[in-house]
């Protein structure tokens, strides 16, 4: 007795044997949740340094997308109580008092850097 290895089947594999080989000869590469999504470059956003990227990585990895919106106060109370290092409180201390923030992108505007958009 054969058995497939696949739930879905050998039609079924197939299929995303040529939906993947299709993809990737029109340089669009699959990310981890399943969506296709153009390849995106390896380098700095025209305008940073790789020392300005370094600080956005820092700031994105310190402050998630739940936080928002919020001012300066609520993300430093954030960044404090998940002991977030003395840089990116130091960035987000000089932020305006009383300004609501939607997303990192406006927190980054704001603190000076850059951004590709």
């Amino acid at each position: 007795m054969h058995r497939e290895s696949d739930k879905q089947g050998p039609v079924r594999d197939e299929y995303r044997r040529k939906e993947t080989e299709n993809l990737s000869r029109n340089g669009i590469d699959r990310t981890s949740d399943g969506d296709a999504s153009p390849e995106r470059p390896r380098t700095a956003p025209r305008g940073m340094s790789p020392a300005d990227v370094a600080r956005r990585a820092t700031l994105t990895r310190h402050l998630p997308p739940s936080e928002f919106p919020a001012d300066r106060a609520r993300l430093l109370t954030h960044l404090r109580s998940h002991r977030a290092p003395e840089s990116v409180i130091d960035a987000v201390s000089g932020l305006p008092e009383g300004r609501q923030f939607h997303t990192l992108g406006e927190v980054v505007r704001a603190i000076g850097l850059l951004t590709d958009h």
